[in-house]
């Protein structure tokens, strides 16, 4: 969202301006604080002149997301441990 949005030369206080989100709602997205509604990804997406799917696309293909883990993954990280319990 940050790349689409800096390389239209627009500032988070203009996507305010067009989208009507918050500017530190904004922020929050950017630096991946708050997770976007489908309806906040059309806005964005239309603030920014791209299409929604391009921002999923972009977003699905950075370094810096990882899909939310399941509740065994989750577990398994905090002891540090890398396979379950009684595996083979």
């Amino acid at each position: 969202m940050r790349k689409a949005r800096l390389k239209k030369k627009i500032s988070q206080m203009t996507l305010y301006k067009v989208t009507g989100l918050d500017r530190t709602f904004i922020s929050d997205l950017e630096r991946g604080i708050q997770g976007p509604s489908l309806r906040t990804i059309f806005r964005v997406a239309k603030g920014v002149g791209v299409e929604p799917q391009t921002l999923i696309e972009r977003t699905k293909n950075s370094r810096f997301f990882a899909f939310p883990m399941d509740e065994t993954a989750q577990a398994m990280k905090r002891k540090g441990s890398t396979s379950p319990k009684g595996g083979s």
